[in-house]
């Protein structure tokens, strides 16, 4: 039996959006994110140490056990650190008292007050796996450092399909970028040119006017994104962001210095952008309650960011496309998330394709680093082709299920594989919860573990918004049938990820309600049967019942948790939630 080469990916240090990924024989076979076993959004400071086993465990599966692993590569290469080991020393007292710049230094701190090194933590993170498992971590064996947007960068690149490309990388920070220009050819990486942090981060910026505005750092730049269609532009307001980009940059752009306190963009936190945040939000009311009316100043602040972003992002995009000449296009980074800002790149006409890697945040980045060092360190190659799903986490097996269930007391029926009471149900306005398969990666419920919902009444959305707990603007996305893109979606492409956003049709909007935003977009998932048989067969038997094949889909998670990851987490859900029915592999269950 031939010998399958096998890197293992992670994060270390362990910021936020922790992860493990698995690369075996040059294909992606496994990913999963820290918060699924810790029930901790974004899991930060947390280390992916559940992660890894459940990585473990899947490569047993597949007959490969932790000592045949060739290498480890991490997301960040502790070495380019302008700081390094003396990071945690360096925290000034207001910044301490401020509370900014928190999740990026308590792991450092904890590892120094143990006498570990950044370097050092990866392999002692390491040992401890090992540890647990009863073994020792086997002598000699690889551990590679990344640098954090060539790892991006790489996760753009490996999976997009394309051969060369230009790429795009936009985040808060790396060692020292805040953004960065790739030419990427058959897996080579040449930079371009790039934004170091202490000249901007639009990254930053976003989660920083975030917080303003009443958001947390992680989870605010999604809302402000869904919020900012409820504002307008304000000249007051639109001026100063204007002045946030100097007159002349001699990268791809670099903040003012009236915008920037560059003492403290030297050690990246976002109290950085106090000069600015000050200025922005003088003599203005932001006080609000998000369940209730929307305050005015902060949803018009919210609609210049957006718009900054958007001019910027288009800017960025342009700039590729001038030092690349190339018509495709990938992207990565925790700005890549913003649908919105896609859009604007997609309709710019700038390049033929696109390719936005789906868990463009950190917990993509473990991908990214595999990939590379499976091709840059151990001499392989990667297998070019375009990732058509993500669906990597774990799966649990019938019996599991079947078991979850009986002891449930919920009404169940099982209907294997035949979904046309659940596409019924839909029809008949119910909201249902459902969960199959291996779970997806990243922020978004792709068909595997999602809430759907009917989308022809306007009303669904704040009935779904209530029942998650959710603010009641925020916007719902559809799952459609690729076929019927060009019914709702103006210029659709093949998109299954939900972080790319399209104007909807004068027909999308009439009978699409529920999934169209107040600006006329929709953030979707086009779905193919060959890439989720039973997804595509419950919106394919609402269509044949409601004549439209659109559906809303949700997470399937209730308000501050990260989507649902196991059975018995899906049926507790479901018992606390307001949701009508739900799917669980092959069980239809409902509340007696």
């Amino acid at each position: 039996m031939t010998r399958m080469t096998t890197v293992v990916g992670f994060n270390m240090p362990n910021y936020h959006d922790n992860a493990v990924a698995v690369i075996v024989d040059g294909r992606l076979v496994y990913a999963s994110e820290e918060e699924r076993y810790t029930r901790h959004k974004h899991s930060e400071n947390e280390p992916p140490v559940n992660s890894m086993l459940h990585a473990f465990a899947h490569l047993k599966g597949i007959g490969i056990r932790p000592g045949d692993i060739d290498a480890f590569a991490i997301n960040f290469d502790s070495r380019r650190f302008r700081l390094q080991n003396k990071i945690a020393g360096v925290v000034s007292a207001s910044l301490k008292k401020s509370g900014a710049g928190g999740d990026v230094f308590g792991l450092a701190s904890a590892y120094l007050k143990k006498g570990i090194s950044l370097r050092d933590a990866p392999r002692r993170f390491l040992q401890g796996v090992y540890s647990t498992l009863g073994m020792s971590l086997p002598k000699g064996v690889r551990i590679v450092p990344v640098m954090h947007h060539l790892a991006h960068a790489a996760s753009a690149h490996y999976f997009s399909g394309f051969r060369s490309c230009g790429v795009l990388v936009a985040d808060g920070f790396g060692e020292r970028e805040s953004t960065t220009l790739w030419k990427a050819k058959n897996g080579d990486f040449e930079l371009l040119d790039g934004v170091d942090v202490r000249d901007g981060s639009l990254g930053i910026l976003y989660e920083a006017v975030g917080m303003l505005l009443g958001f947390n750092a992680l989870e605010g730049p999604g809302k402000v994104m869904g919020l900012a269609p409820y504002g307008k532009k304000a000249a007051n307001i639109a001026s100063k962001f204007k002045a946030v980009l100097a007159s002349k940059a001699t990268g791809p752009f670099k903040f003012s210095a009236s915008a920037l306190d560059r003492r403290f963009a030297e050690v990246m936190y976002r109290e950085a952008y106090a000069p600015f945040l000050r200025t922005l939000g003088n003599g203005m009311d932001l006080r609000w309650d998000r369940s209730g009316k929307i305050n005015r100043n902060v949803a018009n602040i919210a609609y210049s960011l957006q718009e900054f972003t958007e001019e910027l992002m288009v800017d960025l995009a342009e700039k590729v496309k001038e030092s690349t000449g190339s018509s495709r296009l990938a992207m990565s980074g925790g700005v890549a998330l913003n649908a919105k800002s896609n859009m604007e790149i997609h309709y710019s006409d700038l390049f033929n394709d696109i390719f936005i890697f789906p868990a463009a945040n950190d917990a993509g980045t473990p991908i990214g680093a595999a990939a590379y060092v499976y091709e840059h360190k151990l001499g392989k190659k990667m297998q070019n082709h375009r990732l058509s799903n993500i669906y990597l986490g774990d799966e649990h097996d019938d019996n599991e299920v079947r078991l979850a269930v009986e002891v449930s007391t919920l009404k169940a029926e099982y209907i294997g594989q035949d979904v046309s009471e659940i596409a019924s149900l839909v029809n008949k306005r119910k909201t249902i919860a459902w969960f199959k398969g291996r779970a997806e990666l990243g922020p978004r419920a792709l068909g595997n573990r999602s809430i759907i919902a009917n989308p022809c009444y306007a009303n669904t959305l704040s009935i779904l918004n209530g029942i998650k707990g959710r603010e009641w603007w925020r916007p719902l996305a559809p799952s459609l049938l690729l076929n019927d893109a060009s019914k709702y979606l103006h210029r659709p492409t093949h998109h299954q990820f939900m972080i790319l956003m399209f104007k909807m049709t004068d027909r999308g909007k009439e009978h699409a309600p529920a999934a169209c935003h107040v600006d006329g977009t929709a953030r979707v998932q086009t779905v193919k049967r060959e890439e989720n048989r039973e997804w595509y067969e419950v919106i394919k038997g609402f269509k044949e019942l409601s004549g439209e094949g659109i559906v809303v889909n949700t997470s399937f998670n209730l308000a501050g948790e990260p989507i649902v990851e196991t059975p018995a987490e899906a049926l507790n859900s479901f018992k606390r939630s307001r949701l009508d029915a739900m799917y669980l592999q092959g069980w239809l269950l409902s509340k007696r």
